[in-house]
């Protein structure tokens, strides 16, 4: 079963909502792009230049530069990565979790109960996300301070809004105890069991 902070006594999760992982190949697709290739055309470039064994201090410094770019790019993918691994919605027969990594050492969590859900609404733009079946989930409520919950590139995001308004109407009419809990994982599912 899985477990999270703050998890209250007999709650039960209904739903675990991640990012879809082409947000992994964005943050790829971005360090290939502005780390490596510049990097290997300044290398190949110098070296061409000015061959190493004629150059011995210049290509000493020429690599430490290098190393220190790649070791830069590698720091901001590794944030970005932590940005979206991080965004999560979790959805208990009691109320909604929205977990927010803001940066590195930021995170908003925010809550609301179920009976709160007033709506939720899809978005899935562009080419890559209609084939990949992707998008964005926003869910409106009738709380005071935090009135609507979002999370970006959901996998199958219109089934996942119209399956937390479900699960929002069934614990309004007193059926939510018909909705078994999570009992699986998978990268490309929206439900998961294994651990925080």
């Amino acid at each position: 079963m899985f477990h999270f902070p703050d998890q209250r006594e007999g709650e039960r999760v209904l739903m675990l909502i991640r990012k879809h992982p082409v947000v992994y190949f964005k943050i790829v697709f971005v360090f290939t792009v502005t780390i490596l290739l510049p990097l290997i055309g300044f290398l190949y470039i110098w070296f061409h230049q000015y061959p190493f064994a004629e150059h011995y201090r210049g290509g000493v410094m020429v690599n430490i530069f290098s190393s220190l770019y790649v070791l830069y790019g590698l720091l901001f993918s590794c944030i970005a990565w932590v940005d979206d691994e991080f965004d999560v919605f979790i959805i208990t027969d009691e109320r909604l979790i929205d977990i927010t990594q803001i940066t590195l050492f930021q995170r908003s969590v925010a809550s609301t109960p179920l009976n709160q859900i007033q709506d939720t609404t899809s978005h899935v733009n562009g080419v890559l996300a209609t084939i990949l079946n992707y998008g964005d989930v926003e869910v409106q409520t009738a709380a005071g301070s935090a009135s609507s919950f979002f999370i970006d590139c959901v996998p199958n995001a219109p089934e996942v809004a119209r399956e937390i308004l479900d699960i929002a109407d069934k614990h309004k009419n007193g059926t939510i105890t018909e909705i078994p809990a999570i009992s699986h994982s998978s990268t490309t599912d929206y439900r998961a069991e294994e651990g925080w």
